[in-house]
């Protein structure tokens, strides 16, 4: 699969904006992680369109709706008309609201969706099993210490994020996480669990 981060040059505040994409195979198709809030990846996304004579976003997943992540969706829906999949009910634009365990088919690709409230109400995580990666939004994967307080729903995310096998994960903001990623989130959970928990 290729990703592509469409705001990885953006002069302006926005989240990461991932374009995943089986690219000139017979499984082409495009799926956006987050809008990020800087509309020149509208440009990018005009011009994939000429290139290949294909739509480039076929889906759409936010992994929760603060507007530098999800900004654009209008814009992208009027434009583009992608399916759009998010766990907040009230976002217009919303095709599809996302659940615990739901899994969004593209291609020969499957994106599990795992709800770990926390950062926001609606916050989910998006993990690809045949790649092994995690779209983790802004959901904090590192947890040093054991002085915070988390709810409990939280703590149940997490714990289903350590169950799975992953190589590399997709932040909201910031550089792909490749090393080790598997053990320093069950290490997290360590730390968690022995957090207070509401």
């Amino acid at each position: 699969m290729n990703v592509i981060n469409l705001t990885k040059q953006s002069s302006i505040y926005t989240s990461n904006a991932w374009l995943c994409g089986c690219i000139h195979s017979p499984e082409d198709f495009g799926i956006l992680i987050d809008t990020g809030c800087d509309p020149v990846i509208l440009d990018y996304l005009r011009q994939m369109r000429e290139k290949t004579g294909k739509n480039p976003v076929e889906k759409l997943i936010l992994t929760h709706s603060h507007y530098d992540h999800a900004k654009l969706l209008g814009r992208i829906k009027e434009e583009f008309n992608p399916v759009v999949y998010a766990a907040s009910s009230y976002l217009a634009g919303v095709d599809n609201v996302l659940s615990n365990g739901d899994v969004v088919k593209c291609g020969i690709y499957h994106f599990e969706i795992i709800t770990i409230p926390g950062h926001t109400s609606d916050s989910v995580c998006i993990y690809c099993p045949e790649e092994e990666i995690l779209f983790s939004g802004d959901t904090p994967l590192i947890i040093w210490g054991t002085e915070n307080t988390y709810e409990k729903d939280f703590l149940q995310g997490f714990e289903e994020l350590a169950q799975r096998k992953i190589t590399s994960a997709y932040p909201g903001h910031g550089e792909i996480m490749s090393i080790e990623v598997s053990r320093m989130i069950r290490q997290s959970l360590i730390n968690l669990k022995r957090s207070r928990i509401l």
